[in-house]
This record gives C-alpha cells, sequence and structure tokens, in this order.
C-alpha cells in the first residue's frame, strides 16, 4: 500500500477499513519522524535567527500548549479509551498533514518573506514601537514571521487531525 503523502482524507478511509497494515503504519511513523527532523533542521522551514531570544522562547510555550490541548482534543475525537489505534492513527494520519500543512504554511512564508524581504528589513529598522518591542526581545519582523508560521502550522495540524478522526471512525 502507497504512502499517502497527499491525501489525508483518503488515509483515514483506509485507517477506518482496517486497510493499513502495520508495516504501513511503521512507514508512517519513520516518515512522520523524519519528515520533522528535516523541517526542523533543514533551514527550509524556519529562520533560527531567533534561537535563544524571547520571541523564542514565546514559541516554545506557544507550541507546546497548542500540542498538547491539541493531542488531548484529538485522543478524544478518535474515541479515547475505545480506541486502541489511536497512536497509530494518528501517526498515520500526521503524515500527510503535516505534508500538506508544512507545504502551505513555508510556502506562505517564503513567498512573504522574499516578496516583502525589502520591506520586513525597513520595518525592522524603523521607529514603529512593534519594531521597538521586537528589539527588546531580541527579533525582528523576520523572525515576528516565523514565530507566526511554526505557531500558526502547528495549530492548524492538530486542528486537521481533529477533523479526520470522525473519518476513521467511520462518522
Amino acid at each position: 500500500m502507497p504512502i499517502r503523502l497527499f491525501n489525508a482524507k483518503r488515509l483515514a478511509e483506509e485507517l477506518g477499513r482496517g486497510e493499513v497494515g502495520l508495516k504501513t503504519r511503521v512507514h508512517y511513523l519513520l516518515a512522520s519522524i523524519l519528515f520533522g527532523i528535516f523541517l526542523g533542521y533543514s533551514g527550509l522551514a524556519q529562520n533560527n535567527n531567533s534561537l535563544g531570544s524571547w520571541l523564542s522562547l514565546y514559541e516554545g510555550i506557544a507550541i507546546s500548549i497548542i500540542a498538547f490541548v491539541g493531542i488531548l482534543k484529538a485522543y478524544d475525537a478518535a474515541g479515547a479509551e475505545t480506541n486502541p489505534d489511536f497512536i497509530a492513527e494518528f501517526t498515520c494520519l500526521s503524515v500527510p498533514v503535516w505534508v500538506t500543512t508544512s507545504l502551505a504554511v513555508w510556502g506562505c512564508y517564503w513567498a512573504i518573506g522574499l516578496g516583502f524581504q525589502d520591506t520586513l528589513v525597513a520595518l525592522s529598522e524603523s521607529h514603529f514601537q512593534i519594531a521597538l518591542n521586537l528589539s527588546k526581545f531580541g527579533a525582528d519582523f523576520f523572525n515576528l514571521l516565523s514565530f507566526i508560521a511554526i505557531t500558526l502550522g502547528e495549530f492548524i495540524f492538530f486542528f486537521r487531525i481533529v477533523r479526520l478522526f470522525p473519518v476513521v471512525r467511520g462518522q
């Protein structure tokens, strides 16, 4: 059975019909981990200039809260204790959901970052209050754009996962 990188709904239907075997589920787990590592360490999907800044700390707190709440919501949507396959289903669904969400979010990030690069630099160097506040955090508008992309991407990921569990359950 092929890995569904771009079709989460079809994967959800296949999971619901019990058509995704253990070996394929392991491949989804591996793909999920490798995709996360690639995005986190490649530099293609984030601006690492904010590491060590206050904005980076807030980002970590925000995505931790989003992940915590998102996992609880997904667990409930999957049927909680009545679904012994929650982890496997979550892992499998995470691959196409992460791939498509990341392509959209980071595509927008790069389009804005490159398309408005001069504007973002000018805003960062301006005396607007938001620029001054960002500089107090050791950040600029590029860091803010990264913060928005990372937290929004995490939120969209869990939102989509929660909405797909009723499909897995055949509802």
